[in-house]
């Protein structure tokens, strides 16, 4: 068996590992930025939650009345 291996079998490790670190980094960093918009959110919740306490609520009534459901007759 040969001892030197050939410099395509070189070059073919060495594009293998390049590519697996590529696609390691890409996954880590989107994992990273996923991470951070959801810490993100979080705050933002907690920073609402936070300056909703200090406002006052307003409840609105949505329901439509009795008269609103009827349907209107033509009147020819």
């Amino acid at each position: 068996m040969r001892k030197e291996k050939s410099p395509g079998l070189k070059i073919l490790w060495l594009w293998t590992f390049g590519t697996a670190a590529i696609l390691v980094g890409n996954m880590m960093r989107t994992r990273i930025r996923d991470m951070e918009t959801l810490m993100n959110a979080e705050q933002q919740q907690q920073h609402n939650a936070a300056t909703s306490d200090s406002l006052p609520q307003v409840v609105v009534d949505t329901l439509p009345t009795p008269s609103d459901t009827l349907i209107p007759e033509d009147k020819d």
